[in-house]
């Protein structure tokens, strides 16, 4: 199910050190359309990452685990909510061009993840009695390459834009807002089958709250 959803952006930091390493923990939401007519999908994803920002690359790593469900319709015995749940690691890594306070880049991500559930259990079954032709295995693969464009107004701001092409999403546009310790962003696709569906096909939101910041408040 999570290949429904949209691949999260890389964080760039705003210190101006040549090296940060920062702890985040992030909440995700997404609200999508599933494969067919009628179909829904949603999630909640949340993660622990691990930043580490340079001149020219920034990485993070990251695990995650997420939770949903996903609506099926047009299958008789198996239309109605399936719920679903996983857990998985992935890396991003990201070269850019540094120019005074702007950034210029390309990067790339991989991961690996697995997913349980009635929503699984129905893939299988279906898949099985040859209703649908679906991949059966609880274990699969994230990757994409993006890329990224970033602005540092301020020491405690910057706001950056990528795209990722590839698993999950196929294509994931994103805006990402760092400020004061907490990263938001907002991935949305448009809806071509009804252009006044203001959610769209897919519209996902994540906000990454720093460790370290927060730690320092103590």
């Amino acid at each position: 199910m999570i290949y429904e959803s949209s691949t999260s952006p890389i964080i760039f930091e705003t210190a101006n050190k040549d090296t940060t390493n920062t702890k985040y923990v992030s909440g995700e939401l997404l609200l999508a359309k599933g494969d067919y007519e009628n179909e829904t999908v949603q999630l909640v994803k949340g993660s622990y990452i691990i930043s580490k920002t340079k001149d020219y690359i920034n990485t993070n790593m990251k695990l995650f685990g997420y939770s949903g469900f996903y609506k099926v319709s047009g299958l008789e015995k198996y239309n109605g909510l399936k719920n679903s749940f996983g857990f998985g690691a992935e890396g991003s890594v990201n070269i850019n061009l540094k120019i005074e306070e702007l950034r210029i880049g390309i990067g790339g991500s991989f991961g690996v993840a697995t997913e349980f559930g009635d929503y699984y259990q129905f893939r299988k079954s279906a898949n099985k009695e040859g209703i649908i032709d679906s991949e059966t295995g609880f274990g699969f693969f994230t990757f994409s390459l993006f890329p990224v464009i970033a602005y540092q107004f301020s020491e405690s701001t910057i706001i950056s834009t990528q795209i990722n092409i590839g698993m999950p999403g196929l294509i994931s546009p994103s805006i990402v807002l760092n400020n004061d310790d907490v990263v938001y962003w907002l991935s949305w696709i448009p809806n071509d089958e009804n252009k006044n569906d203001y959610m769209g096909r897919r519209f996902m939101f994540g906000v990454n709250i720093n460790l370290n910041g927060l730690m320092a408040g103590f």
